[in-house]
Order: structure tokens, then C-alpha cells, then sequence
């Protein structure tokens, strides 16, 4: 099972284009001239080690793009775009301080009967995650500060509740951390962590995997602009098998809750409506959905 994951470099890297222009963030003239310019080729605009990157129109055109979304919060388009050093930032460093937050922070990961979490809550906890064009390559995989160079924010993200909260002493001895004279404060997306890919493309080990018998579980949060839902469609569909189980919405609680289609071994791609790039933090209930009635075995 594999939820919003980066796969290929190519299938990834073309996934953006179409992407924001079906969910409407760039109009139609600039996804046609992009299209021209690239000659559909958009991954090679990110490429660090590539002739091609030099591309001038191409490169020309893409800026079009990225001025359209740069204000965009990449892990799920429908949340805010916090600033650092903004408003709500002061306030909730002002808040902790004095130890005035609003009960909905006071309960921080509760969950009520209805298996529905706090949305205010959620904006503002952010976990490790995939950096935004980071390519799946081999080689060192850029992290966000060697991404972002000049600054150690990431972009419209907030960590101002998840630094509190996992420096707290309290907090810190729960999860059996060790104390912060030895390891220093947790840090959003720290930049003492190098992480080098070797494996390249992930396509031939899931076609190994499912050719094997292995049932494979390709899951998206259709509003996640990190990793998105177009370029995991199309690596499955690259795979050649038969489509069994043709394109269709799934439910939970009585409500469509995405669309799925299944192939032959054992291969069901998945889409959560509304969920962004970790879908369980958006959309519980229908992560628990589709989870229990996956591995039970149960058509979702």
C-alpha cells in the first residue's frame, strides 16, 4: 500500500502541468503554451543535470506557472497559506507563551465519536513530507533547506504548534526522546539529514510485486500538489494490465468519497475526494474506510 509516493522521475515530474490546470489554478492559454514550449516534457524544466534544463521557452513558459500557484499551500490546495512571521504566527507564539490556547488546541489529536478531528487543529501540525520537485533520482535527495537555500521556512506551512508541542519535556520523555542537551529542538524539516536514493524509478518493483501475486494498493489525496494524483494514475496505467474494475466512484458514509480503478494483479489505484498529501490527516474516516476493507480482502 502506498499513499501519495513519489514513484519515477518522469511520470512525477509531468504530473504538475495537468494537474493545476484540471483543478483550474493556470488557465487554459498557459497550459497550451506550456505544452508547446515543453513539448511535453515538463520534468526536464526541474532537472538539475540535463542540457535540457536550458530550455529557454520552455523555461519561460513554466514561470507562468509557477507565479500562478506560488501562493498555494503545495499538500493540499484547499488549505491556507500561512507567512512567516504573519498574524497567526505571532499569535500562537503569543498564545503558548501565556498559555491561553483556545480549547481546540488544548486537545490536540482528540477524536470525537464521529471519528472527526479538529480541522483547526490540523492546519497548523505539519510532519515530514516530501519536498516539493524534489526529483526520485539517484543521487542525494534534496530535503527542504537545501531546497529553500536562503530561509528555513517552509512555504504556507506553520510549525509553530508541533516546535511547542515536541520540544515540551513532558512530551519529549512520552515518546522517549532524548533530552534536548543531547539531540537539540526538534526541528520542522531539519536540514542535518541527508537522505541518497539508489534505486531510481520504483515502477519495475511494483510491476516485480504485483506480477508476483502481491495484491498493491496505489492510494492519492486528489488536492495534494506535492505529489500529484496525475502522476500516479499514469505510472499504473503504464503497467499494461487489463482494467477489471473500470473507473468508479467508492463510498464512505453514505457519500462518494473518490474514484478507484482496478487491473489485473491484484492492482487497485485510488483517489480520497478532498484529502491532501497525507490522506489519514485529512480525511480519517475514509482512510479507515478504504484501509479496513483492503485488508480484509472486501471490495472498496
Amino acid at each position: 500500500m502506498v499513499g501519495n509516493g513519489v514513484t519515477d522521475e518522469i511520470f512525477d515530474g509531468n504530473a504538475l502541468l495537468p494537474f493545476v490546470h484540471g483543478m483550474g489554478l493556470i488557465s487554459d492559454s498557459i497550459y497550451e503554451d506550456v505544452e508547446t514550449s515543453c513539448k511535453g516534457n515538463f520534468y526536464k524544466y526541474y532537472s538539475e543535470d540535463t542540457e535540457d534544463n536550458n530550455d529557454d521557452s520552455c523555461s519561460k513558459s513554466f514561470q507562468k506557472v509557477d507565479r500562478a500557484i506560488e501562493g498555494l499551500n503545495v499538500y493540499d490546495i484547499l488549505e491556507p497559506c500561512y507567512h512567516e512571521g504573519d498574524s497567526n504566527s505571532a499569535w500562537m507564539k503569543a498564545a503558548i507563551a501565556n498559555g491561553t490556547l483556545p480549547k481546540s488546541f488544548e486537545e490536540l489529536g482528540f477524536t470525537n465519536n464521529n471519528d472527526e478531528r479538529h480541522l483547526k487543529v490540523r492546519k497548523r501540525m505539519f510532519g515530514r513530507a516530501w519536498p516539493f520537485r524534489a526529483p526520485l533520482k539517484q543521487g542525494l535527495v534534496p530535503l527542504w533547506p537545501q531546497l529553500l537555500a536562503q530561509t528555513r521556512h517552509v512555504a504556507c506551512v506553520s510549525d509553530v504548534v508541533a516546535s511547542s508541542w515536541l520540544n515540551n519535556n513532558a512530551v519529549r520523555k512520552a515518546i522517549h526522546a532524548e533530552e534536548e542537551s543531547v539531540t537539540g529542538a526538534w526541528e520542522l524539516c531539519t536540514g542535518k539529514i541527508e537522505y541518497s536514493h539508489d534505486a531510481g524509478s520504483m515502477i519495475p518493483y511494483h510491476k516485480n510485486l504485483t506480477a508476483l501475486g502481491y495484491r498493491a494498493l496505489i492510494f492519492s489525496g486528489d488536492h495534494d500538489m506535492c505529489v500529484p494524483f496525475t502522476g500516479s494514475e499514469a505510472w499504473t496505467r503504464s503497467l499494461a494490465y487489463n482494467i477489471i474494475d473500470e473507473w468508479r466512484p467508492w463510498n464512505s458514509n453514505g457519500q462518494i468519497a473518490g474514484y478507484l480503478q482496478g487491473y489485473d494483479n491484484n492492482l487497485i489505484f485510488l483517489t480520497v475526494k478532498g484529502a491532501g498529501h497525507t490522506v489519514p490527516e485529512y480525511k480519517p474516516r475514509e482512510a479507515l474506510d478504504f484501509y479496513t476493507r483492503w485488508l480484509e480482502g472486501r471490495p472498496i
